[in-house]
């Protein structure tokens, strides 16, 4: 590589960063009362901030998701490709919805509007064009325009991801700020808070397979001396079994034989975050009749397991 070249190359490294100074000071002046809004809806957050993108978008989105989680913000970020109006059923009543969009008008983000709509959750668009129709139909937009070249655009938004990287520092930043001004009553309050991950069982869980017996069942309640059991196939929850569905399901039962976890399990168990207080998880117990919750993390992987008793410990 001679002379010219590396000059040149130079001469474009030179230019993406100042293109991206540029785009970061454009940002600050745009910085209004949208983004407060914002701040409040995540800071009143009872629920999970969940994130829909595509591309670069939702790859930067699980860096934002990372940094609010840091937070204290349950989050979670899902590809729109893969989500369709059916399963949008893991949206609870207290989740903020935060969609990324770099054109404003991505199909995907757009088809699941109407269903979201009409959950009533909140939505936050964070968008390259807040006149969209993915910002029109949101409750707070967040503008994260930037001026790229055609080429620039179509082979790597660079000066869009570091202006949505920047956005979701500043509103995780600010988030932590807002803990440390708050009154010495709620600071008191919020060190007196008992979270689902500080009183969670983390223990080894019983587990069986689908196909599993129901003599393995029993056999491994137990062994584990626990009233409930996890179906699982291979490191997929499937769902569980309780000593109650055991009765349901085997009362005026005249022979046991084909009964397997698969025939009696419940495929569809409540389960909690692990960054919910201890208050909101015995809320839901109580709404849904129950002892016993499940404990996810914020990648919807199986962390540990919540009993009433637990809650009544830690009172």
């Amino acid at each position: 590589m001679n002379l010219d070249q590396n000059q040149l190359i130079a001469d474009v490294m030179r230019n993406s960063v100042a293109g991206q100074i540029e785009a970061l000071k454009a940002l600050e002046s745009r910085i209004n009362g949208s983004f407060n809004a914002a701040l409040e809806v995540l800071a009143e957050c009872r629920g999970r901030a969940i994130m829909f993108g595509m591309k670069q978008s939702g790859l930067v989105g699980q860096k934002m998701a990372d940094t609010l989680y840091a937070t204290g913000v349950s989050t979670h970020i899902l590809n729109a490709a893969e989500t369709w109006e059916e399963n949008l059923s893991m949206i609870g009543p207290g989740d903020v919805i935060i969609m990324l969009s770099y054109s404003g008008k991505t199909e995907e983000l757009l088809r699941l509007y109407p269903a979201i709509r009409a959950m009533g959750n909140k939505v936050i668009a964070i968008t390259g064009d807040p006149a969209g129709s993915v910002a029109k139909q949101a409750d707070i937009v967040l503008d994260a325009s930037v001026v790229e070249s055609r080429e620039d655009r179509e082979q790597a938004p660079t000066t869009y991801t570091t202006v949505l990287l920047a956005i979701g520092d500043l509103l995780a930043e600010t988030l932590i700020r807002r803990r440390m001004f708050s009154s010495p009553e709620a600071q008191q309050s919020d060190q007196k808070m008992v979270w689902v991950r500080d009183v969670m069982q983390r223990s080894e869980l019983a587990t069986v397979s689908l196909d599993a017996s129901l003599r393995e069942v029993m056999q491994t309640m137990t062994s584990h001396r626990t009233n409930l059991c996890l179906v699982m196939d291979g490191e997929l929850l499937c769902g569980i079994i309780t000593d109650g569905d055991l009765r349901r399901n085997l009362a005026g039962v005249e022979s046991l034989q084909g009964i397997s976890a698969r025939t009696i399990m419940n495929g569809a168990p409540i389960c909690v975050q692990e960054k919910v207080s201890a208050d909101e998880a015995r809320l839901l117990m109580k709404e849904h009749g129950l002892h016993t919750l499940l404990v996810k993390d914020q990648d919807q992987k199986l962390v540990g397991l919540l009993t009433i008793g637990d809650l009544i410990k830690a009172v």
